[in-house]
């Protein structure tokens, strides 16, 4: 057996000598040569203490309690036993609390992403007792464990628990993998033990790979707190190990997991019986390499602690992202609860629009939305059946994908959702999306883990090239004007001879997804830090090529970008006539909205952005900014105009106290802000400022239409037409 890194996982009844005989095994590897690694999966973290002379190690989750997972380093888990042998403790939660098995599963996700395995050629895996559930199993799912020992005694409570992994492995593996490298016998010198251990291994087809003799000399090596070979006077005991050591460098045979019934296991272990085991399946080669490791190891880039957070978890997030495939089903593997508010997170947005202004949201008015129903059974026993049989259902209807999103419970669990993806065919593929909830991150991180992973299954760089086309990346999800602003974008670029190849990730097909890359030009809808970073990414993944430019909003910014989206095809002169027809329509717009709004005053209040295409739009109709005051909680440098004339206008207050005096003086027709409670009553307008911008020539005038409007009927807000329009649309 070959392979570039060897990983061994330790299993056996708790108790055993897992401990006793990992440290020593490892110290023996290391003194054949090898880089080695060790890696403790118990809560009580003493696996390495041997290694150690006895320290203890700081262990993973107590680490990760204190620190962000930003700023967590490896070095601080990080030992350096004896020989230069690598040591960590995953550790784990107190006796009675939490989930010690969920505690493995963050920890080895820490290890993956700080990619600590690369400087070792060995990996072992110490792990506590049975596979007593999902997160204690994950050793040895294939993404870790290439080969794995089983060790016992002659017991028959230890190969009670010896049978019990490999059903556990059988689980994962069924009888495709061949990774089971046999029996470590640890001696108990009890009556007929010999035998027991003889007949279990020959009825599940394993060789007994070593003997570990009842000794005095392993109390000697645990007093002096030293792994046995640092010792003298033991040289049986030291050459079981340096023999174990030698035979796993030249390469083990490696085999199928056959476990017995507990009729069977029974039967061999007490009564002496002789039963055939579980056939082998066909001969396969007995390699030890090791699957990819999982997305998360492939992160390097630290989270931009400047990114503007969205509330909420990673689960929503992805979820509210995912809806947007058109031709998917996307699965939420959750409760019933953790789906639904999900689902009305998504949907009610749509409806409201739909009701009330009768604006269509088609992803968030029925989202493609399912659930897997994680019951209690199902977080006792593990989620898995109920999963593969949503998906069964879902391939049945043919989508264009199938996407299953984790949730909390079925990421403590220790549910190994990526296995559903072996369920795909060809024609639609099973996507696994491993948010797990809020363990995960964020609104924004279930966000960034969709559109990375979609890209990863779906995007095909081999499509051939689209001329004249562009991709739109990064609209905002769940907004009433997304559409209204696709539209129009379409219809300028439209008019120019270009088309819209893919939006990623607006509503879309899985087609379009994996046609991305044909695009010659991409553009973000929005700026934003996430945007930003989705861009660099896909620039350094596929070679996407961005305008340095977003979908722009207001007159002066759209004519500039259509004649650069002009130049950048080859033909600037495709522009003109478009901002023609466009200026005669905005002059025509703007002409009518001053005999209504001409020679009014506004007073705004805004978080930082900048809004010269709202002051260039009141500029052509007549209209004042009086004063601008800037709640700059997000510490952005300011941006609020380009003009150096507007600028002395612009003030940056720490509250919404000064606006009230500032109301008082300037005596503006219109207040325009988000912070409404804190203007006192009085004869002007009061509205909101637009939260998502229209795109486009006319998306000032929009804002300044509805203000004529409100001026005319001196109401504040057009909130008080809802009644009317629900009993229209309703109706």
């Amino acid at each position: 057996m070959a392979a570039e890194r060897l990983e061994l996982a330790l299993y056996g009844k708790g108790g055993i000598g897992k401990s006793t005989i990992s440290a020593n095994l490892s110290a023996a590897l290391a003194e054949a040569g090898h880089r080695v690694l060790q890696i403790g999966c118990d809560p009580k973290h003493d696996s390495t203490r041997l290694l150690m002379g006895g320290r203890a190690l700081p262990t993973v989750l107590e680490y990760l309690k204190d620190v962000p997972k930003e700023a967590a380093e490896i070095s601080a888990v990080l030992g350096e036993g004896c020989r230069g042998i690598g040591c960590i403790e995953a550790g784990g939660p107190r006796p009675g609390v939490g989930c010690a098995g969920r505690g493995i599963i963050s920890a080895f996700e820490f290890l993956e992403r700080n990619r600590v395995k690369e400087r070792y050629d060995v990996v072992l895996y110490d792990v506590l007792g049975d596979v007593v559930c999902g997160g204690f199993a994950v050793p040895i799912r294939r993404e870790y464990a290439n080969a794995i020992f089983l060790v016992t005694s002659g017991e028959f409570m230890a190969l009670y628990a010896a049978n019990n992994i490999l059903r556990g492995v059988r689980n994962f593996d069924g009888d495709r993998h061949r990774r089971v490298a046999g029996i470590l016998y640890n001696r108990r010198n009890v009556a007929g033990e010999d035998q027991r251990v003889e007949r279990f291994a020959r009825a599940v087809g394993l060789p007994v790979c070593a003997v570990i003799p009842r000794s005095d000399a392993f109390a000697v090596a645990e007093e002096k707190k030293r792994p046995l070979i640092e010792l003298d006077g033991y040289p049986e005991e030291h050459a079981v190990f340096s023999r174990l050591a030698e035979q796993i460098g030249a390469g083990l045979t490696l085999y199928e997991a056959r476990p017995l019934s507990d009729e069977d296991l029974e039967a061999v272990v007490l009564n002496g019986r002789t039963v055939s085991p579980l056939p082998a399946a066909a001969p396969a080669p007995a390699s030890a390499a090791a699957r990819p490791a999982p997305a998360a190891a492939e992160e390097t880039e630290r989270p931009d602690p400047y990114r503007m957070p969205l509330f909420g978890c990673a689960f929503n997030g992805a979820s509210t992202a995912a809806i947007h495939l058109t031709d998917a089903i996307v699965i939420a593997h959750s409760p019933r609860a953790c789906a639904f508010y999900t689902w009305q997170n998504i949907s009610s947005p749509g409806r409201r629009n739909l009701f009330n202004r009768g604006i269509l949201m088609p992803s968030a008015i029925s989202p493609n939305y399912e659930c897997s129903e994680i019951g209690q059974s199902e977080a006792v026993f593990g989620g898995m059946d109920a999963l593969r049989e949503s998906v069964r259902l879902a391939l049945e209807r043919k989508p264009g994908a199938v996407i299953v999103i984790s949730s909390c419970v079925s990421g403590i669990i220790g549910d190994d959702v990526q296995a559903v993806e072996d369920m795909s065919v060809p024609e639609t593929p099973v996507i696994v999306i491993p948010a797990d909830g809020d363990i995960n991150g964020d609104y924004m991180t279930g966000i960034e883990m969709c559109m990375h992973t979609l890209a990863e299954k779906l995007v095909d760089p081999s499509v051939p090239k689209k001329p004249d086309t562009v991709n739109l990346i990064g609209e905002t999800g769940v907004a009433n004007n997304t559409d209204i602003n696709y539209r129009t974008i379409k219809a300028l670029l439209g008019g120019m001879g270009i088309d819209v190849n893919c939006r990623f990730l607006g509503d879309a097909t899985a087609a379009e997804v994996r046609a991305l890359t044909a695009a010659p030009l991409n553009i973000l809808a929005v700026d934003s830090p996430d945007n930003r970073k989705l861009q660099l990414w896909l620039r350094e993944k596929y070679g996407c090529e961005f305008m340095d430019e977003c979908l722009p909003v207001g007159y002066r910014a759209t004519a500039e970008f259509l004649e650069r989206v002009g130049a950048f095809f080859g033909r600037p002169e495709a522009a003109r006539p478009v901002i023609e027809r466009e200026k005669a329509l905005f002059d025509a717009e703007a002409a009518r909205l001053r005999q209504k709004l001409g020679g009014k005053k506004v007073l705004m209040t805004t978080i930082n952005a900048n809004l010269d295409w709202l002051l260039d739009a009141a500029e052509a109709v007549g209209m004042e900014f009086v004063w601008i005051g800037v709640l700059n909680y997000l510490r952005q440098e300011l941006k609020i105009t380009d003009h150096p004339e507007r600028r002395a206008i612009v003030e940056e207050i720490g509250s919404a106290s000064p606006i009230r005096s500032r109301i008082d003086e300037l005596r503006p027709d219109i207040v325009l802000s988000n912070y409404t409670a804190a203007a006192p009553e009085g004869e002007y307008i009061i509205d909101n400022l637009p939260m998502g911008q229209l795109n486009g020539f006319r998306s000032g005038l929009e804002v300044m239409d509805r203000w004529a409007r409100l001026i005319e009927s001196r109401r504040e807000g057009e909130w008080m037409r809802d009644q009317q329009l629900f009993e229209k649309y309703f109706a």
